[in-house]
């Protein structure tokens, strides 16, 4: 093989190995996500949204919101987001942790409840990971959102749900 083969294939070697490089490095982010909208009257709208991680070893990202969008968002006297997180399969149980100002109730070993009420904004977004214990066959998210946002219009609790059906 001549010096100029040699570089040839080095430098095609070369190439292969960084693009390999590359997709490892910038796996993307797999997730199972859902949302659903209400309209409201005067052109705004509440959008409810659930995320978390679709593949993860030991623990998996999620996140919840409620939020209110269009001409007059901070019309809202309060916006409310409740995230049910669950570990489902036989005996399995899930750890969580949220971010500070939501509260978190264990409802039972494989579901946790994460609820925060904002009076400050017009978002409530909560968030945090999940630990599934061995044995979980997947997770899901349930992200519930209402809103009370001037006089007597009110939004009912509205959910959207990310994980198998």
């Amino acid at each position: 093989m001549s010096k100029r083969e040699c570089a040839r294939l080095v430098r095609g070697c070369s190439v292969v190995l960084a693009a390999v490089a590359l997709v490892f490095s910038a796996t993307p982010t797999h997730a199972t996500s859902a949302s659903t909208s209400v309209g409201l009257p005067g052109g705004n709208k509440i959008d409810i949204n659930a995320w978390h991680c679709t593949l993860y070893t030991n623990a998996c990202d999620w996140k919840a919101s409620t939020r209110m969008s269009g001409k007059r968002p901070k019309m809202a006297r309060w916006i409310q987001n409740r995230a049910e997180l669950e570990a489902h399969g036989v005996r399995v149980s899930v750890s969580i942790s949220k971010n500070p100002e939501a509260t978190l109730t264990m409802v039972r070993k494989s579901l946790g409840v994460v609820r925060w009420k904002n009076t400050n904004a017009s978002i409530s977004d909560t968030f945090g990971q999940m630990r599934p214990s061995r044995g979980t066959m997947y997770v899901s998210t349930r992200s519930c959102g209402s809103a009370h946002v001037a006089g007597a219009i009110r939004v009912s609790e509205k959910c959207a749900y990310a994980g198998a059906s």
